[in-house]
């Protein structure tokens, strides 16, 4: 029973992951897209809100129900699958943490324009540019580890299985 739970808990913690990073993610694309600076300061408060009080949780989620997990099911961290899940979870969550600094700056290059009335500059499209690729290739990373969870196979093993 204590592994259910923790696999539900588990799953949940992706779910939020995904769910709320992905969602928030979109959001602040959509909301650069317009080029309204009140429009984008609005929405990237929300999205540093949600990442830092629901997403960043979840990621500590996952990695102490995935530990349980392991332990209770006898795996060892050298498992193929479970290592390769580690090593990308970690280079995701490295990205994390610049993700959530650039979003803050963001936010606040967002609010200044509004708050002056003027338009965003350069420096507001090179920090969104960071941005949006380092969430590109954090969600890339985040479709690999459910790829891993999912079919308990690395990416090469499962292209192995498939040919």
């Amino acid at each position: 029973m204590l592994y259910l739970c923790l696999k539900y808990l588990h799953i949940i913690a992706a779910i939020f992951l995904f769910g709320f990073g992905m969602g928030s993610y979109l959001y602040l694309i959509a909301a650069s897209r317009t080029g309204n600076p009140y429009v984008i300061a609005h929405v990237a408060r929300m999205v540093v809100r949600f990442d830092t009080w629901i997403t960043t949780p979840a990621g500590f989620v996952q990695i102490i129900t995935g530990y349980l997990l392991m332990r209770l099911s006898g795996l060892s961290m050298s498992t193929e699958w479970v290592l390769t899940s580690l090593i990308v979870f970690f280079c995701v969550g490295s990205l994390w943490l610049p993700v959530l600094l650039l979003q803050k700056r963001l936010y606040v290059m967002a609010s200044s324009a509004s708050e002056a009335g003027t338009g965003l500059d350069e420096q507001y499209q090179a920090v969104y540019r960071k941005w949006f690729w380092m969430g590109v290739l954090g969600f890339a990373g985040m479709f690999v580890i459910v790829l891993m969870m999912v079919t308990k196979m690395t990416p090469v093993q499962l292209i192995s299985f498939l040919a």
